[in-house]
């Protein structure tokens, strides 16, 4: 799979079209007289932008940019994404970071089931000590156990990897 960058215009036709997306989901709610549905849009919508805002905190532009866009250059991925970050993260493993997110994705993305969702929940957290983030995705794939010999400046614990669901976490030690 060829991974691809996207252009100003291409982010903000994008962001855009899932704005235009969600206010007419919210006005066939209302249409229907389904306040509560409407709300709960509202709330997710909300959810999803104090996460989007609050991984800026990371001073991470690389990562901060992957993790905006990752849902508009691979579509075929639900995203949530929740994060708590207190401190920023040391710049030197950016690009690490990125990397290793970037090559997990391609890794299943070639292979996944056209005909069952992909539910990839990011959380990420920070504090003083570390850098956390769990990469947990669900779903139907085809491929081969993951196997990344990149740099040892990271630490990833996988806790699952089947044709199912993969999920591990990323740490990095605040220097």
């Amino acid at each position: 799979m060829k991974t691809s960058t996207l252009s100003i215009n291409d982010v903000l036709r994008f962001a855009n079209h899932d704005f235009m997306n969600q206010i007419q989901l919210i006005k066939m709610y209302l249409d229907l007289d389904r306040v509560e549905e409407a709300k709960k849009m509202i709330e997710k919508i909300s959810e999803q932008s104090k996460s989007l805002s609050n991984i800026n905190k990371l001073k991470l532009p690389k990562t901060v940019e992957w993790l905006q866009t990752i849902q508009w250059r691979y579509p075929a991925f639900e995203l949530t994404l929740n994060s708590n970050i207190t401190v920023p993260v040391n710049l030197k493993k950016d690009e690490q970071i990125v990397e290793y997110l970037e090559k997990t994705v391609i890794h299943v993305y070639d292979t996944l089931d056209p005909f069952i969702e992909q539910q990839l929940d990011i959380s990420i957290e920070t504090d003083e000590k570390q850098f956390t983030l769990l990469f947990d995705l669900k779903g139907k794939w085809e491929t081969h156990y993951f196997n990344y010999e990149g740099n040892n400046n990271i630490k990833v614990q996988t806790y699952e990897q089947t044709t199912t669901e993969w999920k591990y976490a990323l740490n990095i030690e605040q220097e």
